[in-house]
């Protein structure tokens, strides 16, 4: 078939929304069928491995874009911008594995440092795999020979030499192969799995072109040229290789822990590592190097409060097992941070699991060794029936919060100051099992206070954005809470819950 517009082609699907999916990318002259078959009446690759009953859990689709000896054709630089688009508009957020011929392995690789170069972090870690078939990564001597009339921009990028290939391994090395991964900002971490194929009777792309060092793929020989190395049948050595490299990759659905992953945009708007199913943009509502800081209004808290009860009913709209969780990735303000968590709290059958430090805190852990000193002080007002409740634990906030209630004459009964038993600091709790121990501690200590007759409970803490939120998901069913952010100088009053 000829390609009029390049575009993603579904060719099977045992399921109807899979998270992996596997697409297939031709190369020069070729067709987003048909160089994948051996003639009109055989099943091309893509149909054999998408019929395989151990493949059922992956989409499988081609990719085809106008190519030949016609002049204006792209080059594998604007093939791979191309191929990112329609991703973004059909695949966005699943995990990718690529199977490329020829050509189409150079669109693989550039569209896969473009993420690099973009800082496009959500987007490289769903690039989980790539095979690669006879791909001329030194070029190919086959577009040296044409005349010079019949070459256009795609057939010059793939000359041995061409600057946009040289380029292309440059960066390869940099982002990827050669010390890349250490260099690299944590976000943009990433590696991916890779396999290659040289026909030994390939007359296009010799060996040294095909195989190169840099690459840092496993390299497998095999008994093909460079168009039947991709038109073969589930016989082939090619087949079983790619079968199997396949089947490691792909995790089963049935297997695979279903969770809603939300953004939530506060002092700046981050680049994260996995997409978002329901996004929140506040940072219009923040700005922290202004003296007082920009916080919240609390007209604007009940704007967020409403969209926050929106990301709640599409979750609940949207789970599917009692396993489901929420994903959170939050860079805002502490008290943000306890609504968050308390609009996914325990009491709705939540999970939720909160990227921190590299990590991911899930609230399923709780680190029972873990303990938390508690110690009450007097208040000014005995039989108040406010209390005071600090969260001391990447630094002591306790005489900070008595001097400013001091100052603003606050009336309370008391005031109880929580913080890790080993003394609040930046590394005082390590792990999700500590926070989640933490916050647990903290929703014991909210339940006494009310127990004993508070009706209201003033909040202050001073802790990673990660406690913050496991302490919201904990505090539920207790005294109206008030909780109060820092000012630069002072504290205000936030939002409550």
């Amino acid at each position: 078939m000829s390609v009029v517009k390049a575009g993603l082609m579904k060719i099977s699907s045992s399921l109807e929304d899979s998270s992996f999916v596997v697409v297939f990318i031709h190369g020069i002259g070729g067709d987003p069928y048909n160089t994948w078959r051996k003639n009109p009446q055989t099943k091309t690759m893509i149909e054999l491995l998408g019929n395989d009953p151990d493949l059922k859990d992956a989409e499988f689709y081609s990719y085809g874009y106008r190519t030949g000896i016609k002049p204006l054709q792209y080059d594998f630089k604007k093939v791979a911008k191309l191929l990112h688009s329609d991703i973004q508009a059909n695949l966005a957020g699943k995990d990718l594995l690529f199977v490329a011929h020829s050509m189409g392995g150079l669109v693989v690789q550039q569209y896969i440092v473009d993420r690099y170069e973009s800082y496009e972090s959500a987007d490289l870690k769903c690039v989980k795999g790539v095979v690669y078939l006879s791909v001329p990564f030194y070029g190919s001597g086959w577009a040296e020979l044409l005349p010079k009339k019949m070459v256009n921009r795609q057939i010059r990028s793939l000359r041995r030499k061409n600057k946009d290939l040289v380029q292309l391994e440059e960066n390869w090395n940099k982002y990827v192969y050669r010390g890349g991964i250490d260099k690299l900002v944590d976000s943009l971490k990433h590696e991916i799995s890779q396999i290659s194929f040289y026909g030994v009777r390939d007359q296009v792309v010799v060996e040294s072109s095909s195989t190169p060092l840099y690459l840092g793929s496993e390299v497998n020989y095999v008994d093909e040229d460079h168009k039947s190395i991709c038109k073969i049948d589930d016989k082939t050595t090619v087949y079983k290789l790619i079968r199997s490299f396949l089947i490691k990759l792909i995790v089963p659905q049935s297997i695979k822990r279903d969770y809603m992953i939300l953004h939530v945009h506060g002092f700046d708007k981050q680049q994260l590592p996995e997409n978002a199913h329901f996004e929140l943009d506040w940072t219009e509502y923040f700005d922290a190097n202004t003296s007082p800081r920009r916080l919240p209004s609390s007209e604007e808290w009940g704007v967020m409060s409403k969209e926050l009860n929106e990301a709640a009913k599409y979750w609940s709209q949207k789970k599917v097992t009692a396993e489901s969780s929420i994903r959170v990735y939050a860079k805002l303000n502490l008290p943000g941070g306890v609504l968050i968590g308390n609009r996914f709290s325990r009491t709705r059958g939540v999970h939720i699991e909160v990227a921190q430090y590299e990590q991911i805190w899930s609230s399923t852990e709780l680190d029972s060794n873990f303990k938390v000193a508690k110690i009450t002080h007097s208040g000014n007002e005995i039989t108040n029936k406010r209390a005071v409740m600090v969260l001391s634990v990447t630094r002591d906030i306790k005489n900070d919060i008595q001097a400013f209630l001091n100052d603003c004459s606050v009336n309370y009964s008391q005031l109880i100051n929580l913080s890790p038993d080993s003394g609040a600091g930046r590394d005082s709790i390590v792990g999700a099992g500590q926070a989640v121990a933490f916050a647990a501690e903290v929703k014991v200590a909210a339940d006494e206070l009310k127990q004993s007759g508070i009706e209201t409970i003033d909040l202050y803490l001073n802790c990673p954005i990660g406690v913050a939120i496991l302490v919201g998901h904990y505090l539920t069913a207790v005294s109206p809470i008030r909780i109060f952010d820092y000012a630069n100088p002072g504290y205000v009053v936030a939002c409550s819950i």
